[in-house]
C-alpha cells in the first residue's frame, strides 16, 4: 500500500518506527556475532516457526548446473539427484544426471539413467546423445556409435552428439572419421569447450600430440575449472616427453578433483616412469581409495611391489585388478610370475596357461612355465 503525500506526519512517524527496529535487530546481531564468533549462522535470529521451504526440481536442476559449469561434479552429481527423486520423469533432469553420472565412472548407473531418459522423451537427440558418451565410456562401442548416429538423426546440428560420436569413433580406431565429427563440432561452436576437447581427443589417437595439446589448451582457456581437460593436457605432455610440464599440470588436476581416481593413477605413473616407487605407490592406492573399482590402480600399485621383487604384495593387487575387470594380458602372466618367484607353481600355473591361450609365444609366460618344471 502507497502513502498519500499529504501524510507527511504519519509518513515521518512509520519512517521512525522502522528505523528503530533496524537499529534494534544491528544490536541484536551484533551481540550474537561477538558471543558467537564473526562469520557463524545467527540462528537464533530467525522465527522459530517459520519452516525452510524446500527447494524444487527446477532449483536442484539450477544448482547441480552452477556446480556442474564449476568443476564440482559431485556437488552436481548429489543436485542432479535430488531433481530426479523430485521429477523421476523429466528427462531433462535424467539426463544431465547420466551425464554427470558418467563423468564420475559410474558407467552402469549412467546407462540405465540415459535409458530412463529416453524412456521419458524417446524423440529428444540430446538423450541419446547422453547414452552415446556413457556406452562409449562403458566400452560399449557398438551400441555407442548407434545412439550416437540416432541423436544426429534426431537432431543434425546437435553439437553434443558430434563430439560423443566422434570419441566412440575414436576408441574403436576409426580416427579420420573421429576427426572429421570432431571439426564439425567445432564448426557448430568454436567456443565451446567440449568441441575443442573432442577434436583434442581425436588427434591423441592418431598420435598427432602437439596438435592435441593446443586443442586442450583451448578448452582449458574456456572452462578452467574442469580437471578432466588437465588430465587430457597433461596425457599427451607426457606423450611428448615434456615431464615437468605434465606433473604441474597433473598436479592442477588433483587440486581441482583430488577424488578423481583417474588423475592419481596418471602421476602415479609419471612418478613409475621416474623410478620413485614411494611416490607411486601413494598415487595408486589413493586412486583406489577414491575409486575402488578401479581396476588399472590395483594393477598399477602391484607394478610397483612387482618391481621391486615384493611378490607378496603384488599377487593381491594383480588379483583384485583382474576381478575387477582388468583384461591385459601381462597382468595374467605377471601374477603368474609373481606366483612362480615364491615357489607357488600350483597357483602360478593357471595363471601362466591363460596368458599362453591369449599370446601363444608370449616369453614371460613360457618362462614361467619353465621356472615351475625346474622347480618340481
Amino acid at each position: 500500500m502507497y502513502l498519500r503525500p499529504s501524510a507527511t506526519k504519519r509518513k515521518n512517524k512509520l519512517r521512525a518506527v522502522w528505523l528503530a527496529l533496524v537499529c534494534a535487530y544491528l544490536a541484536v546481531a551484533t551481540l550474537v556475532l561477538r558471543e558467537n564468533g564473526a562469520g557463524k549462522p545467527i540462528a537464533s535470529l530467525a522465527p522459530a516457526d517459520t519452516p525452510t521451504p524446500a527447494a524444487s526440481m527446477e532449483q536442484r536442476l539450477a544448482a547441480g548446473d552452477v556446480y556442474f559449469n564449476t568443476g564440482k561434479l559431485l556437488l552436481a552429481e548429489e543436485a542432479y539427484q535430488r531433481a530426479v527423486t523430485l521429477a523421476p520423469n523429466n528427462d531433462l533432469a535424467l539426463a544431465k544426471y547420466a551425464l554427470v553420472l558418467a563423468y564420475r565412472r559410474k558407467y552402469d548407473d549412467a546407462i540405465a539413467i540415459a535409458r530412463r531418459a529416453l524412456l521419458a522423451d524417446p524423440r529428444s537427440a540430446k538423450n541419446y546423445a547422453v547414452l552415446c558418451l556413457a556406452l562409449d565410456w562403458a566400452g560399449k562401442y557398438d551400441d555407442a556409435l548407434a545412439a550416437g548416429q540416432q541423436a544426429l538423426n534426431l537432431d543434425p546440428n546437435l553439437l553434443d552428439a558430434y563430439a560423443y560420436l566422434a570419441e566412440a569413433n575414436a576408441d574403436l580406431n576409426r580416427t579420420e572419421r573421429a576427426l572429421e565429427l570432431a571439426h564439425k563440432a567445432v564448426e557448430l561452436d568454436n567456443n565451446s569447450w567440449l568441441a575443442h576437447r573432442t577434436l583434442a581427443y581425436a588427434y591423441e589417437h592418431l598420435g598427432r600430440y602437439q596438435n592435441a595439446v593446443s586443442e586442450y589448451q583451448r578448452a582449458i582457456e574456456l572452462f578452467p575449472q574442469f580437471a578432466v581437460l588437465y588430465l587430457g593436457l597433461a596425457q599427451n605432455l607426457r606423450q611428448l616427453k615434456q615431464n615437468s610440464e605434465a606433473v604441474s599440470t597433473f598436479l592442477k588436476a588433483a587440486d581441482l578433483d583430488p577424488s578423481n581416481a583417474e588423475i592419481q593413477d596418471a602421476l602415479g605413473l609419471i612418478y613409475y616412469d621416474r623410478q620413485d616407487w614411494d611416490n607411486a605407490q601413494s598415487r595408486f592406492k589413493s586412486a583406489v581409495e577414491a575409486d575402488p573399482s578401479y581396476a588399472l590402480g590395483f594393477a598399477h600399485l602391484a607394478w610397483t611391489y612387482y618391481v621391486q621383487r615384493n611378490y607378496e604384495d603384488a599377487i593381491p593387487n594383480f588379483e583384485e585388478a583382474i576381478k575387477k575387470g582388468a583384461t591385459a594380458n601381462e597382468f595374467n602372466y605377471e601374477l603368474g610370475l609373481s606366483y612362480a618367484f615364491i615357489n607357488e607353481c600350483d597357483k602360478a600355473k593357471p595363471w601362466l596357461r591363460k596368458a599362453l591361450v591369449n599370446e601363444p609365444d608370449n616369453p614371460a609366460a613360457r618362462q614361467g612355465m619353465i621356472i615351475c618344471e625346474e622347480t618340481k
